[in-house]
């Protein structure tokens, strides 16, 4: 059509023009709308072209992030030849699930609640989750705001299929899960990376300030935060609320760890009057039940419903005797507890043993299961040091580039075992640290 011709033109015009792409969405909006092209093709047509451009340019991000699993296999090698390994590479708790937890998934198949189900998830558990999370945030959730989803990870898959299309601008805060800026690009999205830094106590406002604009149409967020443990606070979860009302765009908060805060000042999403917003959780952390594969979406209801609906078109449905023992995870209060209150105390470990060595920089912890220290080390590589510390001294840890590839100066160290072996690994951390520096 010549509609479609005529824009298209307009786009490689302003493509060669170099402009800013804020400038350049203004002039693509104003031309779509006289010739009667919708907008949103307009959007994704930009981001499109913007995407190959910087891809063409080699602005493409590695993949390091997904090289974590390969590092962690590697981890679990030498386990199984005999060769104990203090594991911290990755954000796997080593306590279970409860008792009656594991109870109720046995009971419900042996009362044979093991067919397909709705792909939304049952509603009991639905009903559950709403009731729940509106008593702990003041809300009047239904079951219909609810998706039960495999896992976290597809509950943040199925949101972003949901609330955007091919070419749409994603903004992703690092350091971050890598997965995040995975699944943009997976599914045919934008990536714009925002990077937050140590200096500024990871403060994500600045930073989004800048890269928040009319071409963003979701902002992915994550507090506590992996990995550097961050608490966002009420007031600037508002600025990001602001900054999203602004552009036009939509809020993705992933609050996995939200059962994991150590001061005061934790602030949902859903405490926020925000009509585009969507949060994320998941029972792997608080309940140990990270083989389980059971999160959930809560958002509007046509938003669950869409959630639901690409769940349904990849794997149809959650087994329903999971469902029924993260049912029974809802009830286990005093497991949710005693869990946060374990990691609480393992972060202080970590926090107390790593700043023993000048040559690292630790912040406190504020919550989830980590801790992101700072290698005070000229030339730093996260990857050499940490196969050298797994090769030589038996203690995994993740690559701080994992989570950004600004991030070569870091480390990620899971609170994910008993004290002293927590200690031991500190100990061991700490003395390679002095020997890498001496062989730089």
């Amino acid at each position: 059509m010549k509609q479609i011709r005529d824009l298209l033109a307009t786009c490689s015009e302003l493509i060669r023009s170099e402009a800013e792409p804020g400038s350049m969405l203004e002039e693509m909006l104003s031309e779509a709308e006289k010739l009667g092209v919708g907008e949103d093709f307009a959007r994704r047509l930009l981001g499109l072209i913007l995407e190959e451009r910087g891809r063409l340019a080699g602005g493409e991000a590695p993949a390091s992030g997904l090289k974590l699993r390969e590092f962690a296999s590697r981890a679990r090698e030498l386990q199984e030849s005999g060769k104990p390994v203090l594991r911290l590479e990755l954000g796997e708790p080593d306590f279970s699930a409860s008792p009656r937890i594991v109870e109720a998934a046995c009971r419900a198949l042996r009362e044979g609640f093991s067919k397909y189900g709705p792909a939304a998830g049952i509603r009991e558990l639905r009903s559950a989750i709403a009731s729940k999370i509106s008593e702990r945030f003041g809300l009047d959730l239904k079951p219909e705001n609810v998706a039960v989803t495999a896992g976290g990870t597809f509950a943040v898959y199925g949101s972003i299929e949901a609330v955007t299309k091919p070419g749409d601008e994603v903004v992703v805060i690092e350091p971050a899960w890598p997965l995040y800026a995975h699944q943009v690009r997976w599914l045919g999205r934008r990536p714009i990376i925002v990077r937050t830094r140590f200096e500024d106590d990871w403060d994500p406002i600045p930073p989004l300030q800048e890269r928040v604009s009319r071409l963003t149409k979701l902002i992915i967020i994550n507090y506590p935060n992996n990995p550097t443990g961050k608490v966002l606070d009420g007031r600037s979860m508002r600025a990001i609320v602001e900054l999203a009302e602004d552009a036009g765009a939509w809020i993705l908060s992933d609050e996995v760890y939200m059962d994991f805060c150590y001061v005061d000042g934790f602030s949902s999403i859903l405490e926020h009057d925000f009509e585009r917003r969507i949060m994320v959780n998941s029972f792997s952390k608080t309940w140990g039940m990270t083989g389980f594969r059971v999160g959930y979406v809560i958002s509007d209801r046509d938003t669950a419903y869409r959630v639901a609906r690409a769940q349904n078109t990849a794997i149809t449905c959650i087994p329903e005797f999971v469902q029924r023992a993260a049912l029974e995870a809802l009830e286990d209060v005093d497991a949710a507890r005693r869990n946060a209150k374990l990691v609480e105390r393992r972060l202080r470990i970590l926090y107390e043993e790593l700043s023993k060595s000048k040559l690292i920089d630790v912040k406190p912890p504020e919550g989830a299961m980590y801790i992101f220290p700072r290698m005070g080390i000229d030339g730093f590589d996260p990857w050499d040091f940490a196969r050298k510390l797994l090769e030589e001294k038996r203690v995994a840890v993740a690559p701080g580039s994992c989570f950004g590839e600004a991030y070569q100066n870091y480390l990620r160290i899971s609170a994910v075992l008993d004290d002293e072996p927590l200690r031991e690994a500190c100990r061991r951390i700490r003395e390679f640290v002095e020997e890498y520096q001496r062989k730089r």
